[in-house]
């Protein structure tokens, strides 16, 4: 599978102009919408449930630790499974489900709240459960985009996806803090709830997606139990050329990316002596690098191809790394906030990029019926190993140094680029392009 896709993409450089081609009738304007909206919402219920936990029930630092801790464990917990869920049920509706599932969720927090019957341990509840139906919305979301559009236009959505993410980054936060400005936290959630309903209306008119079968399994078989289900997935990542090299560079890049950023407000805070507020303001840059990130990919990839864009944006951020130590040599206060913002600024740039070009791969690679549980798998996998790198990077802070380990992730970051650069990875040039959808929608219409 991914040794044919290598030999076709050499004969699908001339898919330049794919860019420009509208997604007018295809869906996913729609599919796109309703995307967005559900990521501002996710941004907002976060940070707002934080905010409640921290001022209206007091919570201590580690009951603080815990509810940062019950989304990672909805991913570890139920991420395999919610990749076969969204290969095994129809993906429209997974969505819609999930969708309306996290507004009964958050819409609960303000009523408990008026009922003097909040606590942390529903905020727990509230928190891992609102996770695990984001992991599902998101795999089902992804498995269901190459049903809408041929692969000439996969990286294009995708850039557009990403896009509504950094905006969502960014905006989400603001727009939590005015929400719980105006009101308190509790109640600004009651306002969030509303954003996954928009959602749920906007996806309600998109064309159905049933599940594909696998085509080698005899008509007669019966339906493979859930534990076959998740190996499979696991089995096809374990075996691909493509697909085993890119989630390994994913984790090994993860683990130090949480390493550098379990030390990193410790540094900039202590050591370069910034206020939160100047820290915020640096953050800032990320959002601006991400919307151009995912404006500029199909570009890049166009000029590089994707193989090589993909070991410029693995080693991008150990370069970027470094400029954030290198401020306490600066000399001057001017310069080590630009060193700073430039480092963020590099830093998302490139992982945007990189999402952009790992998700129209592994939709382009993926047979439809596997496709939902191997992005499931794949976060599993990449996301499962952040909270080692945390740990690690604050052990050896405390060991250590703040400066030493920010100078271990940056090496280790910058060796993340050897997985694409030494596996076929490499080659990969652009997605084969096909002119007609597995199952064609359109934005107006769709069996509801």
């Amino acid at each position: 599978m991914s040794d044919d896709l290598i030999t076709k993409q050499k004969q699908e450089q001339a898919a330049a102009g794919r860019g420009k081609e509208s997604f007018r009738g295809t869906g996913f304007l729609r599919l796109w919408s309703g995307e967005t909206v559900s990521l501002a919402g996710t941004e907002v219920t976060f940070m707002a449930i934080g905010i409640a936990a921290a001022t209206t029930l007091a919570a201590t630092p580690w009951q603080m630790g815990v509810l940062e801790a019950a989304e990672s464990a909805a991913v570890l917990l139920l991420g395999l499974s919610a990749g076969v869920w969204a290969d095994r049920y129809e993906r429209r509706r997974i969505m819609l489900v999930a969708n309306l599932a996290r507004c009964v969720l958050i819409l609960s927090v303000p009523l408990l709240y008026w009922l003097d019957a909040l606590s942390m341990p529903v905020l727990y509840a509230v928190v891992f459960l609102v996770g695990a139906l984001t992991l599902l919305f998101d795999s089902a979301m992804s498995a269901y985009l190459p049903r809408l559009l041929p692969r000439s236009r996969l990286e294009r959505a995708n850039s557009w996806m990403e896009a509504s993410t950094s905006v969502g980054s960014v905006a989400g936060p603001g727009l939590a803090g005015m929400l719980i400005q105006v009101m308190s936290a509790p109640v600004a959630l009651l306002v969030d709830s509303v954003s996954y309903l928009v959602s749920y209306l906007t996806l309600a008119r998109l064309p159905k997606a049933p599940p594909s079968a696998d085509p080698d399994a005899p008509d007669s078989e019966p339906r493979e139990s859930h534990r076959r289900a998740v190996l499979k997935g696991l089995r096809l990542l374990r075996v691909d050329r493509i697909q085993r090299p890119m989630i390994l560079a994913a984790a090994h890049f993860n683990i130090f990316h949480t390493m550098f950023f379990a030390v990193h407000t410790l540094f900039v805070l202590r050591v370069l002596g910034f206020s939160p507020g100047l820290l915020g303001a640096t953050s800032m840059a990320g959002g601006v690098a991400g919307l151009l990130g995912a404006s500029f990919t199909p570009a890049l990839t166009r000029l590089l191809g994707q193989g090589r864009t993909l070991i410029i944006v693995y080693a991008a951020p150990g370069v970027s790394a470094l400029l954030v130590p290198l401020a306490d040599h600066a000399g001057h206060r001017a310069v080590a906030i630009a060193l700073v913002s430039a480092s963020t600024f590099t830093w998302t740039f490139a992982v945007v990029v990189n999402l952009v070009i790992s998700e129209t791969v592994k939709q382009a690679l993926v047979p439809d019926h596997l496709l939902g549980r191997v992005t499931a798998t794949t976060r599993f996998v990449s996301w499962g190993v952040q909270p080692v790198g945390a740990l690690v990077g604050g052990w050896l802070g405390g060991r250590l140094g703040l400066f030493e380990v920010m100078l271990i992730s940056a090496a280790g970051l910058f060796t993340s680029a050897l997985w694409p650069l030494l596996s076929p990875v490499r080659g990969l040039v652009s997605v084969p392009g096909d002119d007609e959808t597995a199952n064609g929608g359109n934005d107006g219409g769709g069996t509801p």
